[in-house]
């Protein structure tokens, strides 16, 4: 049984590493990783959702290639993981802080039609984390352009957000989006985002922000 598993976890380790597809969904932390609705997205804020929150450590999750970007700005990484397939592929970038053994991560994620970026302190292993680059840049005081940042309260959090579709006593969610264009216009398409922030004690500890656009 031992090296039955041994056998399986190098096979998706080989796969991660050599760029080729791997359906370990041991990346707790992604919310690609899962093709389903939730319930935030019945009753969306349905407004442009603000641009600065979806920028961090000077990558703009909304424009240009953010992996690509990734790499200029924050570190040069050796490895870009790949996940999933169909709906559910990503391609993941992670780098981790320089102090505090590493405790802060940062990562970097592009899917099929949206783009996302994760910060968070502690937390479970995965296949994979071991290979977060260190960089200066990653730290518990990164924050996206907006101001959310880790060890903030809900409270701080909803002073730049607004009230959100779905909370309980440890996590917080947002869903945006915004139609351009009308259902009789060929160039219409839906611009729209997805903000999550659990903690931990009353402070932030996760900090997820996703968008994309679709036809």
């Amino acid at each position: 049984m031992r090296a039955a598993v041994l056998a399986l976890t190098i096979l998706a380790w080989t796969g991660l590493c050599s760029g080729q597809t791997s359906y370990d969904d041991s990346d707790w932390w992604s919310l690609l990783r899962q093709d389903k609705q939730d319930a935030c997205s019945k009753a969306p804020i349905k407004e442009k959702p603000n641009g600065a929150n979806f920028v961090i450590a000077g990558v703009d999750l909304r424009q240009g290639q953010p992996l690509r970007d990734a790499e200029e700005k924050v570190a040069k990484v050796p490895t870009v993981f790949q996940r999933g397939d169909a709906s559910t592929s990503r391609r993941q970038m992670c780098f981790k802080s320089e102090s505090d053994s590493g405790r802060f991560k940062q990562i970097f994620e592009e899917g099929e039609v949206a783009s996302a970026a994760y910060l968070f302190d502690g937390g479970p292993d995965w296949l994979g984390s071991d290979r977060c680059v260190v960089s200066p840049k990653i730290s518990g005081n990164l924050a996206a352009e907006s101001g959310l940042h880790l060890g903030m309260t809900a409270a701080q959090a909803e002073r730049i957000l607004g009230k959100p579709c779905i909370e309980s006593n440890d996590s917080i969610e947002y869903s945006f989006v915004q139609q351009h264009g009308n259902d009789s216009d060929p160039n219409e398409y839906w611009d729209w985002g997805t903000i999550q922030i659990k903690f931990r004690g009353a402070k932030a500890y996760y900090l997820a922000t996703l968008t994309g656009e679709t036809n």
